[in-house]
């Protein structure tokens, strides 16, 4: 950990304790979510310098100290930065994805065009990848009662299908199964809410020792700090404005009805 990181955060969370804020308060005061001031506080690097410049400002600070304490957090974001290969954190091994789903406790993802891989039935999946057997064995994960799975997903990803979609109907019921499991949180944006950030690509957290994107031809790992940092804040702020429960159920079973006019 970086000593000044260490410092700085320490700084912070006395001077937040003297001012008699919570995390949650401090977070909403600065424009940041709950989890950026955690991280800061406990040393941790977070997605952007910037995030850490709002913190300083939000919080009682003379002018002087406030200026020593930004210069200081350039100064660690840069040399971190500075002593960093560009790929560095990034991965394109075929293993290191499985490697990252088996040793995580907690698996969060989020898509905005397809249904998570870890929900798909067989057919949907071959209609989606073909029969490549490769990447994590997602009914082996999901079956251990030990993990807990979140899952974000758009109505859009709902409505849209690989092929002609005559298995949709089965997908759909296969998520509200899914959805019954005590470790299996599943969520909905229902068509007409904002997004709060609008992530390029869909993407899986594993715990906060990685994350697994989905490019066209691979599955790319990412376990840089900084890139689990971004993801995570990322998942928190699309789970905020997304439904759950009931609600996810009524989205599903208007989805399923609408099935009826678009395939045969």
């Amino acid at each position: 950990m970086n000593d000044q990181l260490k410092e700085l955060g320490g700084t912070l969370r006395h001077a937040r304790k003297s001012d008699r804020c919570s995390g949650s308060a401090l977070a909403s005061r600065a424009g940041v979510t709950q989890p950026t001031v955690s991280r800061v506080e406990n040393g941790q690097r977070v997605a952007s310098v910037q995030s850490v410049e709002k913190l300083i400002a939000a919080l009682p600070f003379s002018a002087d100290e406030a200026e020593r304490l930004t210069s200081m957090a350039r100064e660690a974001y840069a040399l971190a930065s500075d002593n960093r290969r560009v790929d560095s954190g990034v991965s394109l091994v075929p293993d290191a994805a499985r490697k990252l789903v088996t040793a995580a406790s907690q698996v969060r993802g989020f898509q905005s065009a397809t249904i998570p891989a870890p929900l798909r039935t067989r057919e949907y999946t071959t209609a989606a990848c073909g029969d490549s057997g490769s990447g994590p064995d997602w009914g082996k994960a999901l079956d251990n009662a030990g993990k807990s799975f979140e899952f974000v997903v758009t109505e859009s990803a709902l409505r849209t299908w690989p092929g002609s979609g005559e298995f949709m109907t089965a997908q759909l019921e296969h998520l509200l199964t899914l959805a019954q499991r005590p470790n299996v949180s599943l969520a909905v944006i229902p068509w007409g809410v904002g997004l709060p950030v609008m992530p390029p690509h869909g993407f899986t957290v594993c715990d906060e020792a990685g994350v697994l994107v989905e490019t066209f031809t691979a599955t790319m790992t990412l376990t840089g700090s900084e890139h689990v940092t971004a993801y995570r804040d990322a998942f928190d702020a699309l789970a905020a404005v997304a439904v759950t429960g009931d609600e996810f159920r009524r989205v599903i079973e208007c989805v399923a009805a609408d099935l009826t006019r678009f395939i045969q």
